[in-house]
């Protein structure tokens, strides 16, 4: 229709033609093509309508045939459903069938999904066939019954599946949660003890982490244990040995459970106890080493010299003192941790106790150790001390002692004057009499009290006793020395001078003044004291006089009377003055107090008075430095005010004091005290006023010096800002941007301070500061000078940046231009290759280098010139500089490119005509690499086979490339023929020729290959089939053979529906025996290379099968006997119970005491005899042989047979040798007949003959030697033979199944003699070591062997193939043809002699009778008794 449509159109498109040149026949033009348009529009119509009818009619057919499909689909799956029935019910079963449902229901969404859109399908084609719509609706109706016959079928497995998967799933539990159980008991009941702390810590975390784990396990105990009694609870399953198996298990399970438990918690107490007794050892180790550094500084006895060192020595000890008070807290801790161990009963509670006793005796003796030293010490430091003081002592004396024995008494002038100095100094002696007492007595205490130092302390205060005797004797004698010089003289004088004092001390006491004010009263105080001093001068020079009188009086009684009379005179005189003094003196002490207090309360006022001006002082600093003093001054003040205050109160106590004992002044003492403390009390006030005003003057300062310093700040950076500095380079001017970078970060981070101080500004104005103007002056003042600097750091950077854009562009301006000029000299190189590696080199490299430059060139060229055009716009100041630059670089830039267009084209030529040349040359390489790369391995399994056989073909289509590649040479080499002519045209043929010589041998090498590897396949193939029915017949006969012995009957029946299944399975593998045994066959008809193994296999195959077939059968029979067996036990027992349940009414005694029991008893014993008769007929049966016993009849009748059998055999031999007993005496001793001997040497020989034979099957391997009767040849054949030379060599094989690991090829020495291959390393070990070989390896014989031309080696010339028996293979490359033809003729010489003299022996003996059908003959020495 499509093409006819065009046809119209060309025709309608005539007519319009016809039409527009006005031809003569235009109506009927039109006439006809009016018609052909209508019967084309009804044509369209009608094919139209066709197409529609037949769209709809297969719409429907496609309906139907989807409607048939999908109860075929659900017929599927109703049959995989079906099958599932054949599935056991334990969990691998069960899991099977849920993984079925589970993949079932998916398919069943997708089916239900189908039969929605089939429903609306068939709406759909109802609508347009209503006269099929009852066929329509009885496919849907047909369809929705196939479809509830299968989700009824799903959810009936589904409710056997959950009821069977529950169990097995419980069962399933139960054996991993026991099998749990068991390990988790077993690392619970581990033996294992910590060594260390680390280990303890190591083992209670995993102790802790099984706790864990039990933890995790108690939900799955409590539901399984909950399950279990749930399935055992029911009454019916009371006698079943399953469940009664199950009941014991759940016990088992709740006492393991239990156990567990327990174990843990022995196990955890056990663990924590070795923790604790780890942390024992260590913090008592810890302990044992303090004790011993304490034992090791009390074993130092140290003896001090002097005091210093014996203070030194007992603050050092001290100091050890208090270490080991802080010590005995760690070492109480230990005893106390130890003492609770013990008391919990640790397991090593006696080793715990041991030690901490030992840490405590320790502890105490060094306790008391170090108490010894110390009183030791303080002994030591009281001896030094007291020794000390004797010498300072001793010293004293010394000095007096000079004193004492000046003789200056001898002049009478100032005899007054001399003995009051000299009483002064008796008197200073005997004040210090005291010092030696007291030295005395801490001598006598020392020696009380430590008797050992007796003998250094009785010396030295004996010694200084002496001394002070001396001193005071020497002083005495001095004094009376002086008294009796000038008695008279003496006497008078200190009467006179007593007078003298007295009158006075009386002018004073007369006066009376007691003073106007403190000063006068403190002289007259002091003069008071001075009086009384003198008074008891006085008194004691009164006392001597009285002593001086009466020696006087002794020495001159004429002047007795005046003598009296003036001392009785100074005496009384002296009396009277002592009540006036004292008077005085009271009378002074008020008037002091009184002025003293005035006095007090003056300088307090007055102190008051100089701190208030300072307090109230207007001057709050103009720095801050200023404020910050005055703040210190301001503080110190307030110190110094708090410090004064206690003497404050101690003057108004003093005047309360006056007020209290009624001074005449106490109203005045009462208002200097109220005016005193209310001028402190406005003193601390004031203080505290300035203090504020001090912080806020300091607030204001500080802002202020900030902002000085701020403004500082700035001032300085704008004036390294206005600098003309743009640097001299790029580098200069690149550190002046990064400088100028640091200082935007500055003044940017400087921001914050302008911030805080507009802050501080904002606070103080707010707070209506005194300087709160000048400080919102100054804040303005900062807020523009930061907002300049910002604008001149903008206008320095544009600078920076501008100068910097400079210097780039005229670097990068010269490194462009350099950069152009390198690559002008590698453009300008006319080196065009060697060959095509070079040329292929030198044109990728230029290549490159001119991608590079090309890319690099135009990507520099256009940032310069962008720059440059940028630089100059922006009106820099050297635009006409930039733009000379500019012109230069681009003329530079336009001569590169031309040149290396010259040069790209240059290299193009070159490269190819080195190219074709390097083509073929890497052709024939490829096709030489293909052909060394096929390998001779054909594979030793179906795998490696396929895998081979993949290879190959991979390599085959590898090989396309390859052709291509040989196409374009060929392509090449045409087209190359066109432009050269000459010796290079004869060069490009005969490469062409090589390339396409080499291309078809491969090919052929390839072919070749395939067809091998095809028949290794299939050899392999039926091997493996042949494998797996073995291995399946040995399985299924491995099951026939198994000991398991049915319990009863249904035991029985059950082995014996497993032996028909495999009854069944044997016949289904029938095929697959039959399919194998065809292949062996096919494998034949092709005359395979491996038929003998072939024949063998399928021999063993059927050999095999025929063995299973007949072993079914012997057990089919057994089972079928044990059944037999099973049923008569199971009736006799039933028979036995039906006896023992029918005795006790045999032995009633119960007889009936009325007609009707007797009636009753009687009909009783009528029905026990019916039924008896009933059970007479299974008693019968019982009573015939069952077919086991029937065998074990026939079984003993045959071997009774056989022992008579025997006898009579034996009784026959012994007959026969009693006979030829008797010949032999009759013939004599040592004569034999001569026809006995080649009969006697025939039974001698076949012994030796079947153990030949027997070796002869062995077959021997690879390399091995044979020994030396095998290789000794009868004298005739004793002829020299040998053959040596080097060749190379390369091991293929070691067996018919393995390859050689190594199969490279080595040079070696050969001897080949008495076809053994011996081989060395070369010819000089051959014939002075010959028992040594090449790499240890034994010579082996070729004589089983066969050596052959290895024709189908082709990757060398002049090789030869050695195959032993053993499988093993080895090649020989010779150095020529004729070398290697002289090898394999003297090895098969050798060869075909030793099988002659080997047939030659072998004729000597007999030849038994062929036994094809017997078993292997066992070895001699192998026959054991059965």
């Amino acid at each position: 229709m499509n093409s006819n449509a065009s046809r119209v159109a060309v025709v309608n498109q005539l007519a319009r033609q016809l039409l527009h040149v006005e031809h003569p026949n235009a109506d009927e033009i039109v006439a006809r093509q009016n018609q052909l348009n209508q019967k084309w529009a009804d044509l369209r119509a009608q094919a139209d309508g066709k197409r529609d009818e037949l769209e709809s009619a297969h719409g429907l057919q496609t309906f139907h045939i989807e409607c048939r499909e999908t109860i075929s689909w659900i017929e599927d799956k109703k049959r995989i459903l079906e099958e599932t029935d054949a599935l056991e019910m334990d969990l691998t079963g069960i899991m099977t069938l849920q993984r079925r449902l589970v993949g079932m229901e998916r398919d069943l969404a997708a089916i239900q999904a189908k039969l929605d859109s089939m429903e609306k399908e068939a709406e759909k084609v109802e609508g347009e066939h209503p006269e099929e719509a009852a066929m329509i609706r009885e496919r849907i109706n047909s369809l929705q019954v196939v479809w509830d016959d299968l989700t009824q079928m799903l959810k009936d497995r589904d409710s056997k599946l959950e009821e069977a998967g529950d169990l097995h799933r419980f069962l399933r539990d139960l054996d991993h949660f026991q099998n749990w159980l068991t390990k988790t008991m077993t690392d619970v009941a581990s033996e294992d003890t910590p060594a260390s702390l680390a280990d303890a810590e190591k083992l209670l975390s995993q102790h802790a982490t099984i706790r864990d784990e039990i933890d995790n396990y108690v939900d799955d105990y409590a539901r399984m244990m909950e399950y279990g009694e749930r399935l055992t609870a029911d009454a019916n399953t009371a006698e079943d040995p399953q469940y009664m198996f199950l009941r014991e298990r759940l016990r088992a399970l709740r006492d393991g459970w239990e156990e567990l438990h327990q174990m843990w918690e022995n196990r955890q107490q056990l663990l924590s106890q070795s923790l604790n007794l780890q942390m024992f050892l260590r913090d008592a180790k810890q302990a044992e080493v303090c004790l011993s550094q304490q034992e090791h500084m009390l074993s130092k006895d140290e003896t001090p010299v002097n005091l210093e060192q014996a203070e030194s020595l007992l603050k050092r000890h001290e100091n050890f003192l208090t270490t080991m008070e802080a010590n005995d807290e760690k070492l109480n801790a230990v005893v106390q941790f130890a003492q609770r161990l013990m008391d919990e009963g640790h397991f090593q509670a006696d080793k715990v106790a041991k030690k901490a006793e030992g840490i405590q005796e320790r502890r105490e003796a060094n306790r008391e150790r170090a108490l010894q030293l110390m009183e030791k010490l303080k002994d030591e430091l009281q001896l030094h001390q007291f020794l000390q003081d004797c010498e300072e002592l001793s010293e004293w004396i010394q000095e007096k002692y000079i004193i004492a024995q000046d003789e200056t008494y001898r002049s009478a002038k100032t005899v007054h004057s001399k003995w009051t100095r000299h009483q002064a100094f008796e008197a200073e002696i005997k004040s210090n009499k005291d010092r030696l007492l007291r030295l005395q007595q801490a001598a006598e205490d020392l020696i009380r009290e430590k008797p050992g130092m007796m003998e250094v302390i009785s010396p030295r205060v004996g010694e200084i006793s002496l001394q002070f005797d001396e001193l005071q004797k020497v002083t005495k004698e001095k004094g009376e020395r002086l008294f009796d010089a000038n008695r008279q003289v003496l006497y008078e004088q200190s009467c006179e001078d007593v007078e003298s004092w007295m009158d006075d001390l009386e002018k004073q006491i007369v006066e009376g003044d007691t003073g106007m004010d403190l000063a006068s009263v403190n002289i007259l105080m002091q003069k008071q004291q001075l009086i009384e001093t003198q008074m008891a001068v006085k008194a004691q020079q009164v006392t001597e006089l009285e002593a001086q009188a009466e020696y006087l009086e002794r020495m001159t009684p004429e002047k007795i009377d005046d003598i009296k009379a003036k001392r009785s005179f100074v005496e009384s005189r002296f009396e009277k003055l002592q009540e006036p003094l004292s008077y005085r003196k009271r009378e002074l002490e008020k008037k002091k107090e009184a002025f003293q207090f005035r006095r007090d309360i003056e300088d307090e006022k007055l102190w008051i008075g100089e701190k208030m001006p300072l307090v109230l002082s207007a001057d709050f600093g103009n720095s801050l430095f200023n404020v910050n003093q005055l703040l210190k001054k301001n503080q110190s003040l307030r110190t110094e005010i708090d410090n004064h205050e206690q003497r404050i109160h101690s003057v108004c106590n003093n005047g309360q004091k006056l007020i209290d004992e009624g001074h005449v002044d106490a109203l005045e003492f009462s208002e200097r005290i109220e005016d005193l403390l209310d001028r402190w009390q406005a003193l601390k006030e004031a203080v505290d006023v300035r203090r504020n005003k001090l912080l806020a003057s300091e607030r204001a300062q500080q802002y202020l010096f900030d902002a000085n310093e701020a403004e500082a700040w700035m001032s300085e950076q704008e004036l390294y800002l206005m600098g003309d500095d743009r640097g001299k380079d790029m580098t200069s001017a690149e550190n002046l941007i990064k400088k100028h970078q640091g200082l935007e970060a500055d003044v940017s981070d400087f921001s914050e301070t302008i911030r805080r101080l507009g802050e501080t500004a904002k606070s103080l104005i707010a707070e209506e500061h005194p300087e709160s103007e000048q400080i919102g002056i100054r804040q303005s003042q900062v807020d523009k000078l930061y907002a300049g600097l910002r604008d001149l750091l903008r206008e320095r950077r544009m600078r920076l940046e501008e100068s910097l854009r400079l210097f780039m562009l005229a670097r990068e301006v010269d490194d462009l231009k350099q950069w152009i000029a390198d690559k002008e000299v590698v453009a300008g190189s006319h080196e065009l290759g060697q060959d095509y590696d070079h040329v292929t080199l030198l044109w990728e490299r230029f290549k490159e280098f001119a991608k590079d430059t090309e890319v690099v060139g135009n990507e520099r060229l256009n940032v310069v010139n962008e720059t440059a055009d940028q630089l100059i716009a922006s009106g820099h100041t050297d635009a006409a500089t930039i733009a000379e630059w500019k012109d230069e670089l681009n003329e530079a830039w336009a001569d590169l490119l031309e040149m290396i267009d010259t040069r790209t084209q240059m290299l193009n030529a070159s490269r190819e005509l080195h190219k074709y040349f390097h083509d073929c040359k890497d052709c024939l390489g490829r096709i030489v690499e293909k052909q060394n790369a096929m390998s001779e391995d054909l594979g030793r399994d179906s795998g490696a086979v396929s895998l081979l056989l993949r290879k190959h073909q991979n390599f085959i289509q590898d090989l396309q490339s390859l052709q291509l590649a040989v196409q374009q040479v060929q392509d090449d080499s045409a087209k190359l023929q066109t432009l050269y002519a000459g010796d290079r045209a004869r060069e490009i043929t005969s490469r062409e020729e090589e390339v396409i010589t080499a291309w078809k041998n491969l090919q052929g090498f390839c072919e070749e290959r395939r067809n091998k590897l095809i028949d290794t396949g299939d050899l392999c193939r039926f091997f493996q089939l042949v494998k797996a029915l073995m291995i399946w017949m040995e399985d299924t006969v491995r099951q026939m053979n198994t000991t398991e012995k049915p319990r009863d009957v249904s035991g029985v029946e059950l082995l014996m529906n497993n032996h028909q299944s495999l009854k069944a399975e044997i016949d289904a593998r029938g095929d697959s025996m039959q399919a194998c045994v065809s292949l062996g066959k096919e494998l034949l008809g092709r005359n395979h290379y491996a038929s003998s193994e072939i024949k063998e296999k399928l021999v063993s195959l059927t050999n095999q099968r025929n063995a299973m077939l007949h072993r079914w059968e012997e057990r089919w029979e057994h089972l079928q006997l044990i059944l037999e067996v099973y049923q008569f036990a199971r009736d006799a027992a039933v028979a036995e119970q039906w006896l023992i349940a029918q005795e006790p009414y045999l032995y009633a005694t119960e007889l009936g005491r009325t007609i009707d029991e007797v009636e009753n008893l009687i009909k009783k014993h009528e029905a026990f005899e019916k039924s008896t008769a009933a059970q007479e007929e299974r008693f019968a049966a019982l009573e015939r042989l069952t077919t086991f016993e029937l065998k074990e009849m026939k079984r003993r009748q045959e071997e009774e047979e056989e022992r008579r059998r025997k006898a009579e055999e034996e009784e026959r031999a012994a007959a026969l040798a009693a006979e030829q007993a008797a010949q032999k005496q009759d013939e004599g001793d040592g004569e034999r007949s001569p026809d006995t001997e080649p009969l006697q040497s025939i039974s001698e020989r076949e012994p030796l003959s079947e153990a030949s034979e027997g070796r002869s099957r062995q077959s021997p391997r690879p390399g091995s030697l044979p020994t030396s009767k095998s290789l000794e040849r009868t004298p005739a054949q004793a002829t020299e033979d040998v053959i040596e030379g080097s060749l190379l060599r390369k091991h293929e094989w070691e067996s018919a199944s393995k390859k050689a690991s190594n199969r490279s090829w080595e040079k070696v020495y050969i001897v080949l003699r008495d076809a053994s291959m011996a081989t060395y390393k070369d010819q000089k070990t051959a014939k002075s070591t010959p028992e040594v070989y090449y790499k240890g390896e034994t010579p082996f014989s070729i004589r089983a062997g066969s050596v052959e031309v290895a024709s189908d080696y082709t990757k060398k010339k002049s090789v030869f193939r050695v195959k032993l028996p053993s499988g093993g293979e080895f090649l020989f490359q010779a150095r020529d043809d004729d070398e290697m033809n002289l090898w394999v003729s003297k090895a098969r010489s050798q060869i075909d002699s030793g099988d002659q003299s080997s047939s030659s022996r072998a004729q000597t003996l007999p030849a038994g009778p062929p036994k094809p059908d017997e078993p292997k003959k066992r070895g001699f020495f192998t026959l054991k008794k059965k």
